[in-house]
């Protein structure tokens, strides 16, 4: 087991693939203890968050961009 820091909360990206450890609480979980299909959503939007904060782009510029107009990120469609 590997006892190197993450180097910034927001995860790390490394050889194309963004990695985002996060702890699940009790309160993230169902009766069973499995995690409620719900909180899925949340933890994939946390993830998309942090990687675009790793990747340098903040949310302010998806509304708006001064030479490109109006950009966007889109999630159209989860599945699993």
């Amino acid at each position: 087991m590997s006892t190197d820091p993450w180097p910034d909360i927001a995860g790390k990206i490394e050889d194309g693939v963004h990695r985002l450890p996060i702890r699940v609480y009790y309160e993230d979980t169902d009766f069973s203890g499995a995690v409620y299909h719900a909180n899925y959503l949340k933890f994939c939007e946390r993830g998309r968050s942090d990687c675009l904060r790793l990747l340098g782009v903040h949310h302010h510029e998806l509304h708006w961009h001064e030479t490109e107009g109006r950009m966007g990120f889109v999630v159209r469609r989860m599945q699993c």
